[in-house]
C-alpha cells in the first residue's frame, strides 16, 4: 500500500515547493509596489509645498494689486471727473 501513495508523497513535496515559489514572487511584488508607492507619496508631497508657495504669492499679488487699484480709485475720485473714473475702472476689470 506505501508504494501505491509514494508517488502522491513526492507530488506534495512539489506542490509545496512550488507554492513557496508563488509566495516569494507575490512578495517580491509587493515590495516593488510599495517603493514605487512610498516614491509617489513623496512626489504629492513635494506638489503639495509647491503649490502651497504659489498660493502665498498669488494671494500676496493679489493684495498688491487691490493696492494699486485703491491708489488708482482714491486718486481718480480726489482729481478725475466721473467719465475718467469709469474708463480707469473699466481698464481694471479688463
Amino acid at each position: 500500500m506505501d508504494k501505491d501513495f509514494s508517488g502522491f508523497r513526492e507530488e506534495r513535496g512539489s506542490m509545496r515547493r512550488l507554492i513557496n515559489v508563488e509566495m516569494e514572487l507575490r512578495l517580491v511584488e509587493c515590495e516593488k509596489i510599495s517603493a514605487i508607492n512610498q516614491g509617489l507619496k513623496e512626489e504629492i508631497q513635494e506638489i503639495k509645498k509647491q503649490n502651497d508657495l504659489l498660493k502665498a504669492t498669488c494671494h500676496d499679488y493679489e493684495s498688491s494689486l487691490r493696492s494699486l487699484q485703491d491708489g488708482i480709485v482714491d486718486r481718480a475720485e480726489d482729481g478725475l471727473g466721473e467719465n475718467k473714473l469709469k474708463e480707469l475702472r473699466n481698464e481694471w476689470k479688463e
